[in-house]
């Protein structure tokens, strides 16, 4: 039986979908840690404007100053390792979408030229692990400064139980 050449045309097609599936799953989850990375950096900046004017009523303003600034460059270095990652998963869709047109028009067209949709999915697949290692990186980032934001505050609730009892 002689297959068709639409029907082989879309059957090539989908597994560059699956890694189109699969990168654009990862491009809406990273905009999401994106949006609250700056979320926490507006939140930061607020903050240390107030405690810098002195504007607040926190207490240990200083250290709370301290803090939110060591908390910035935090955020901006993990700011940089989520802009990577979207760029590298951006950049994978595009080598999908191209895997899947170039086969499209090996199929239809007949040409000799299939190096051209395997080199964009090896490519797709690399950029896809690339983004992957940034975010592996960016999660530990963010539990280590969730660790020293919870050693923080801790170390705040100890200083005032000293302040009461004395």
């Amino acid at each position: 039986m002689v297959v068709p050449p639409a029907y082989s045309t879309l059957t090539a097609m989908i597994t560059p979908a699956l890694f189109m599936t699969a990168a654009g799953s990862l491009i809406i989850s990273t905009s999401n840690r994106m949006a609250r990375i700056a979320d926490k950096i507006h939140q930061l900046n607020e903050q240390a404007d107030e405690l810098s004017r002195g504007a607040s009523k926190l207490d240990f303003p200083a250290d709370r100053l301290n803090n939110a600034l060591v908390q910035l460059e935090r955020l901006a270095a993990r700011n940089g390792r989520i802009r990577l990652a979207l760029t590298f998963l951006y950049l994978a869709m595009a080598m999908f979408v191209g895997t899947s047109l170039t086969t499209a028009f090996h199929v239809l067209i007949g040409t000799n030229l299939f190096v051209v949709p395997t080199t964009l999915a090896i490519l797709g697949v690399s950029l896809l692990l690339f983004s992957s290692v940034q975010l592996s990186f960016e999660a530990h980032a963010a539990f280590r400064g969730n660790r020293q934001e919870i050693d923080f505050y801790t170390e705040l609730r100890r200083r005032r139980r000293n302040e009461q009892h004395q």
